[in-house]
């Protein structure tokens, strides 16, 4: 696959091999451990919950058709839309200050390096976004219109246990 320079883009195959076995297990922990999950961290959302339900199975869904194509077409994907383990560039279009998100599970936040649960409001907002979408940030310092400028799947690392 040729990049915007011409030069050709590949991804090496052992770390596609990895990212795809990644996303699976994505895919196995809420399909075998979602009731798990969803009582220690949804529960607390009360009226939310429906939401949050309907997110996680949008979710599955966009995983189970990523891990049907073939690599070349996987890994375009990974820049395409944001996942658990994607790092977002956003614009806040009324300063045009960028920041970037690491959308996580919940487990494994780190607000000093902006990584996110997908459950936070800012990280429901952006987990399957793509690039060029306009978004709405709601946070607690108020709303903020955002474009999404970049997405990156930087997430290699293991699971950790609700």
């Amino acid at each position: 696959m040729k990049s915007n320079w011409g030069v050709k883009s590949t991804m090496n195959p052992s770390i596609l091999n990895g990212t795809r076995n990644h996303l699976i297990n994505q895919l196995v922990f809420f399909d075998e451990q979602y009731s798990l999950f969803y009582d220690q961290y949804v529960r607390n959302y009360g009226k939310e919950k429906q939401a949050i339900d309907e997110i996680v199975d949008r979710y599955k869904q966009t995983l189970e058709s990523l891990l049907a194509k073939e690599d070349s077409a996987l890994f375009q994907s990974l820049k395409a839309i944001t996942l658990l383990g994607s790092s977002v560039k956003v614009l806040f279009e009324e300063d045009q200050f960028e920041e970037s998100f690491t959308v996580v599970y919940p487990t494994d936040i780190d607000p000093d390096n902006n990584r996110i649960s997908f459950l936070s409001p800012i990280g429901r907002q952006l987990l399957l976004a793509a690039p060029h979408d306009s978004v709405v940030l709601e946070s607690p310092v108020g709303r903020q219109q955002v474009q999404v400028r970049e997405i990156s799947f930087t997430y290699m690392g293991g699971f950790s246990s609700p």
